[in-house]
């Protein structure tokens, strides 16, 4: 079984960077960023949109079974189209809700929305909160009383922290406050960022894990075989243990770069020094168990090209 641990799907693009920096949608993958304009996305991407049914045509062509939807605030809050996707496809998606966290105090009252709505995790994008004016710590009490609530619920929490060190305290704080919370970092710790292991560390908790969505926008100049991306992972298994790691792609963003498969050839095809079970955990089985996956439908094989 593979899942994709951490990848995005939106219907439209009307989204910030910080309080007050636009992002808006134009055409063929394009996207304008506070007025400069940048490919956000493939440009086969023609209305900007980044659906379900993308997402699922990129997995059946891969081999992968299950995708884990993390927002992001640069896309705009999507819980309602999420809440569809999930309705249509049950067993491709695990959804995260994204709330307002710009306003702590409310978020309480906009979880128990969410709830209603059939989700069962949220997402805070770290980095966000952190370079925000006024910034908002992730351990501010309005969120802590979300965490508290999503703990008692069995939820799952997914963060994008800042790079390095820079909110490991307030990540140390909410993983022992709620031992019985599992949260997921992202984008592996910011790998080739100053101070990562800080961050890396923290996977030493037995509820918190690693996902390896954006390693390769990290390493872009690495290539598609991304040698320093598996010595990466080489490095944080020794670390923390596999069963704390999972395997992402970022999609879409990722792909201006690169191919779908590329994203997960260079893990499916590469990291030699893992055990065949360990590279399974990698590349699916540790996310399942982290989001109770019925891994019985697992297995999905890659489509045959008519290049072969």
């Amino acid at each position: 079984m593979i899942v994709d641990a951490h990848m995005h799907i939106w219907d439209k693009i009307d989204g910030k960077i910080g309080v007050d920096t636009v992002v808006k949608p134009l055409d063929g993958g394009r996207v304008t960023i506070g007025g400069a304009e940048v490919l956000m996305m493939p440009p086969s991407y023609f209305d900007c949109r980044s659906t379900a049914e993308q997402a699922v045509a990129h997995f059946d062509d891969a081999g992968v079974d299950v995708g884990v939807v993390v927002q992001e605030y640069m896309d705009g809050i999507q819980n309602d189209y999420l809440v569809e996707v999930m309705k249509k496809y049950p067993d491709r998606f695990f959804a995260y809700a994204l709330l307002d966290m710009w306003k702590p105090k409310t978020c309480l009252k906009a979880w128990e929305g969410v709830k209603k709505q059939g989700f069962r995790g949220v997402k805070v994008p770290g980095g966000h909160l952190y370079n925000g004016k006024p910034r908002v710590m992730l351990d501010d009490p309005g969120l802590m009383a979300v965490y508290e609530a999503m703990a008692a619920e069995g939820w799952n929490l997914s963060v994008d922290p800042a790079e390095g060190a820079l909110q490991v305290a307030e990540l140390e704080n909410i993983a022992k406050t709620f031992p019985t919370l599992q949260i997921a970092l992202g984008h592996f710790a910011m790998v080739n960022r100053p101070n990562w292991f800080p961050q890396l560390r923290l996977a030493k908790r037995e509820n918190v894990s690693i996902e390896s969505g954006g390693i390769c926008w990290l390493f872009r100049d690495d290539g598609v075989l991304f040698d320093d991306a598996q010595e990466a992972i080489r490095v944080a298994v020794n670390e923390v243990g596999i069963e704390s790691l999972m395997w992402g792609s970022d999609l879409p963003r990722t792909m201006v770069d690169f191919t779908y498969r590329q994203l997960l050839d260079w893990a499916r095809d590469g990291l030699d020094f893992l055990s065949e079970d360990e590279k399974d955990g990698f590349l699916g089985l540790n996310a399942a168990r982290i989001y109770r996956l019925d891994t019985s439908r697992g297995g999905r094989a890659p489509q045959r090209v008519i290049t072969e």
